[in-house]
């Protein structure tokens, strides 16, 4: 008790201080004040705060402080990542010249001040990665004809976003992500025409995604994922001809992929994974050809792999796992040269894998539940590898351990028979290896010690005989066998 009745005569000491000096100077130690009172609200457990001198001129020299040369007052607070807590107090609204507003990374709590954006120089605000709190008073808003970027991310906001988010005429980047707002998006915000990009993943927000997205040409990223929006993606995104990445995954958004997105020849990312889109996964998708990630999984699509995605080129990224998608893999992927991770699992594909899977890049291949059958060979830079639930047959070559970089390869529940390779010991990176639910024969090769990275090895369901190799004991992280 005895502390906080010294702190607040110090502050009323400060006030009568400054009204002093500011009598024979009006606009002397402005900046120092709000500085010293902000400071008393936090606690700095890193003393990054301690060159902050309530007795000096200037506060320019001060930690975290940057000032403008010519009016030497404070244009930017940075003070990211230094483990501060309490509140972020009034002291700041004394800052009347401040420019940049940074405080990202640390453990500040309680709600913000919804004076703060009228301070009419401030352009851009970080409070993200902290434990703010409460609702976005509509006045925060009201008066922020200069704020352009705006980051409230990974915090524990609530409520509705204010509808006086339209005020903001000069906004070009919003982060309100990874919080608990609710409610719907509201329509006034495509009135942002200069918004570059939009963040509201993380949040409990629903309805309908609203209509007039098409006037905001200067959009580059949009990402509205995990959320709870629903209804159909307005065709009027494809009028955003600058858009690079779209997210929309993990909504409960259906319908058909709107053919208007084939405009949208910049985007290089576009995921519309675990909704509930339906029909074909459209033919047009060829032309998106900037794309490197293209992820459609966990919908309703149905028919073939389009044969035009083989001339997504750039295409590095493919999921289109857990849909109802059939028939062959198209050859024309050959062309997709830069693939490294490929992800059809829980389709209802059909027929030989093809060969040029193994003469790509590819670092991860994922074909769960399928019913793909044939050969598969070596790619030296493969480290994921499943082709479990499927019909493959026939010996597993020893050729298996060219494959370096494995570190993960599931080969059960086929048909494979003879004897496990003992070149499986020459995957020194390998963590996994799942041989089970086939029809290998013979003993367990005393060579697959030298895997001794191996944490899981099943070969349960076989018909495998003989001892097991005392050569498994080099297998020191192994804690299933």
């Amino acid at each position: 008790m005895l502390r906080a009745k010294e702190l607040l005569n110090l502050l009323v000491f400060l006030v009568l201080a400054f009204q002093c000096v500011r009598s024979l100077n009006p606009s002397l130690n402005d900046d120092v004040l709000g500085l010293i009172v902000f400071k008393a609200d936090l606690q700095d457990p890193m003393r990054k705060l301690s060159s902050w001198n309530q007795d000096d001129d200037t506060p320019c020299n001060w930690f975290g402080v940057k000032c403008n040369p010519r009016s030497n007052r404070v244009a930017e607070l940075t003070l990211d990542g230094l483990s501060l807590s309490g509140r972020i107090g009034r002291g700041l609204l004394q800052l009347q010249f401040l420019h940049k507003l940074s405080l990202s990374r640390n453990n500040l709590t309680g709600s913000i001040n919804p004076n703060l954006t009228r301070l009419e120089n401030l352009r851009i605000i970080d409070l993200s990665e902290n434990s703010l709190s409460g609702t976005i008073s509509e006045d925060f808003f009201m008066e922020c004809a200069a704020l352009r970027d705006l980051s409230l991310a990974n915090n524990k906001f609530s409520g509705k976003i204010p509808g006086s988010l339209s005020s903001c005429a000069s906004l070009a980047s919003i982060n309100l992500s990874s919080n608990q707002f609710t409610g719907s998006l509201p329509a006034g915000i495509w009135g942002l025409n200069g918004l570059r990009s939009l963040d509201l993943s993380g949040n409990l927000l629903d309805g309908e995604i609203p209509k007039g997205i098409e006037v905001l040409n200067n959009l580059r990223r949009i990402n509205l994922s995990k959320n709870r929006f629903n209804g159909e993606v307005p065709n009027g995104i494809g009028s955003c001809l600058l858009l690079r990445s779209v997210d929309f995954s993990e909504n409960m958004l259906s319908g058909h992929i709107p053919d208007t997105m084939q405009k949208l020849g910049l985007c290089d990312y576009l995921s519309l994974s675990s909704n509930m889109f339906t029909g074909e996964v459209p033919n047009w998708i060829g032309e998106l050809n900037r794309l490197e990630t293209l992820d459609l999984s966990g919908n309703r699509f149905s028919g073939q792999v389009p044969i035009s995605i083989g001339k997504l080129q750039l295409l590095k990224v493919l999921n289109l796992s857990a849909n109802g998608l059939s028939g062959n893999l198209p050859e024309s992927m050959a062309n997709c040269g830069n693939l490294l991770a490929l992800d059809f699992s829980q389709n209802l594909l059909s027929g030989d894998l093809p060969t040029w899977i193994f003469g790509s890049r590819l670092e991860k291949v994922l074909h769960l539940e399928n019913k793909l059958s044939g050969k598969f060979s070596s790619a030296p830079k493969l480290q994921f590898l499943d082709l479990s639930h499927n019909d493959f047959s026939g010996k597993i070559a020893s050729s298996i351990g060219v494959l370096s970089s494995l570190q993960f390869l599931n080969l059960s529940k086929n048909s494979l028979f003879g004897p496990v390779p003992g070149t499986f010991g020459d995957l020194k990176e390998l963590d996994i290896l799942d041989l089970s639910d086939n029809k290998l024969n013979g003993s367990i090769p005393t060579e697959i010690g030298g895997a001794f990275a191996l944490k899981e090895l099943r070969l349960e369901r076989n018909s495998l005989s003989g001892q097991i190799p005392d050569s498994i004991g080099n297998c020191s992280s192994l804690m299933t066998l």
